[in-house]
């Protein structure tokens, strides 16, 4: 005979089948079926209206009864990795990844969403750039150039960033896209190529090292002909992503000591 902890936990967790997918999954007994069904109204569309806030192109895109099925195979097929709330938005995208049949029409939604959570991870980042210390007008080769500390890369298969609601993309185009908070705490987000793209993710992995270094071992990966003209360019673009904020400078003496 189960403990009351036991029997407990499991009503707790037959409740829950039943609100999660109603159809498969017999209610508690001996509770008003009318209570049960303000529960799956309730958590149907607190769900449905916290993803359509935080992915409001793909809830414009998609129609309701399609989005209201998209909600529900989440709260059926998905289990979630974390239990913390803010992170809710990162799992949907997560079941996205895993489920493209749930949206054929519009082979480009996980990764508009994926481009809408960075937004929204970039924006609710505790890291503050302005408070970051770093010389904006330091020597980018010879310093050790500072990463935005709210910057995140992503490489797609679709043109995300021009997706409008009512504008679908007509065909996969790959990319790579940057994004990350201003000091000011307005966003910036940068379209970069490949080599861009890794120079930013060697910085990233190696903050010790100079921005002379880092050009050096990104011309030894990409095998460059003339690893002097290289560095030449690569200091050129070092200087526009600093413009652009995406690097803040070089450490301050007093940081590097």
């Amino acid at each position: 005979m189960p403990t009351p902890p036991e029997a407990l936990a499991a009503l707790q967790k037959q409740f829950a089948d039943h609100i999660r997918d109603p159809e498969n999954n017999p209610a508690p007994a001996g509770i008003e079926d009318r209570r049960l069904a303000i529960y799956r109204r309730l958590f149907l569309n607190n769900l449905s209206s916290l993803f359509g806030k935080n992915f409001p192109i793909a809830r414009k895109t998609v129609p309701d009864d399609r989005w209201r099925a998209i909600i529900r195979a989440f709260m059926v097929e998905h289990r979630p990795t974390t239990p913390l709330f803010p992170e809710i938005g990162r799992e949907f995208v997560r079941f996205l990844g895993d489920h493209p049949e749930h949206y054929q029409d519009w082979p480009w939604l996980a990764e508009i969403c994926h481009w809408q959570f960075l937004a929204t991870s970039v924006r609710n980042d505790e890291a503050e750039p302005a408070e970051v210390s770093a010389d904006p007008h330091g020597d980018l080769l010879v310093g050790r150039p500072i990463v935005n500390p709210t910057l995140k890369l992503a490489q797609y298969q679709w043109p995300v960033h021009k997706i409008r609601a009512g504008k679908p993309p007509t065909e996969p185009k790959q990319l790579v896209l940057a994004i990350f908070r201003k000091p000011d705490d307005g966003v910036g987000r940068m379209q970069i190529n490949a080599v861009t793209g890794r120079l930013l993710e060697l910085l990233q992995e190696n903050s010790g090292i100079s921005g002379q270094l880092c050009l050096e071992r990104l011309a030894g990966e990409i095998g460059h002909a003339d690893p002097a003209a290289m560095i030449e360019h690569g200091s050129r673009i070092l200087e526009s992503l600093v413009r652009k904020s995406a690097l803040l400078g070089t450490a301050s003496k007093q940081a590097t000591a």
